[in-house]
């Protein structure tokens, strides 16, 4: 995003990111998307082991 000071102050930046991903079609958190977001058939849910800032 151009709204994250990034390396040696230049607008935007990157991260790495190292996790688990699952797709999840139904519950609470699959209901409130799904009223924001009409179409969706299944979230994917990312739990982050490890974010890194790249240059």
């Amino acid at each position: 995003s151009k709204d994250v000071l990034g390396y040696k102050d230049y607008p935007g930046t990157g991260f790495l990111i190292d996790g688990t991903a699952s797709y999840i079609e139904s519950g609470d958190e699959y209901d409130m998307m799904k009223n924001k977001f009409s179409f969706l058939t299944r979230v994917l849910e990312i739990t982050v082991d490890n974010a890194k800032q790249m240059l």
